[in-house]
């Protein structure tokens, strides 16, 4: 079973990403913010982080930067999933930090399990 680390403050949110990604088989983390995604991060060793871009404490773009700088965590593969944040450059600033997707609210559910799919399918390839 795959483990999924999802930083996403919006309760509402994570009650959909939960009830989503269980379905499919997924176990699913929360962190509310983004001051407690890295060391979760390497406490709880997920397989895939979705990331909000805009949390309480800081921005997802800059956790991401952490996240891919630090040789722990680099390996796991990043998708930004954000509403707030449509704007080209923000997209791609958020590629550029390092994700490997960046999806934007609201996500077809069908779509979001695809792309983590994909992706753990691509990262268990490379391994």
């Amino acid at each position: 079973m795959y483990r999924i680390l999802s930083v996403e403050d919006d309760q509402m949110m994570q009650s959909l990403l939960r009830h989503t990604l269980e379905a499919y088989g997924y176990e699913v983390l929360f962190s509310s913010c983004g001051g407690q995604a890295i060391p979760m991060a390497i406490s709880e060793k997920p397989d895939l982080i979705l990331l909000d871009v805009n949390l309480p404490d800081t921005n997802g773009i800059d956790v991401c930067r952490a996240l891919k700088a630090d040789p722990k965590t680099r390996h796991i593969p990043v998708v930004m999933l954000t509403g707030g944040a449509m704007e080209v450059m923000t997209r791609v600033a958020g590629l550029d930090s390092g994700a490997e997707d960046y999806l934007l609210k609201p996500v077809s559910p069908r779509v979001l399990v695809a792309r983590i799919g994909a992706i753990l399918k691509q990262v268990s390839r490379l391994s």
